[in-house]
């Protein structure tokens, strides 16, 4: 990947969240947290693990796309 592209890739994945997040507020789409908190309760270890195991999927998701593209 160009070194450029490597950094306006860097820039848009900084300026997103900053850009989205406030919108999708404003729609009223409820947020991560609230979406764990209705699922599984206050406190609840599965929360913990649901994140995890979607975090997980995600990175090795995007890594194995990035090999494929490499």
């Amino acid at each position: 990947m160009i070194k450029g592209k490597k950094f306006l890739l860097f820039v848009m994945c900084l300026f997103t969240p900053i850009l989205i997040l406030p919108l999708l507020y404003t729609m009223g789409v409820p947020s991560f947290a609230d979406v764990l908190t209705a699922l599984f309760g206050e406190g609840s270890i599965l929360a913990t693990v649901f994140s995890l195991l979607l975090l997980l999927l995600i990175v090795f998701g995007v890594g194995k796309i990035m090999k494929r593209n490499a």
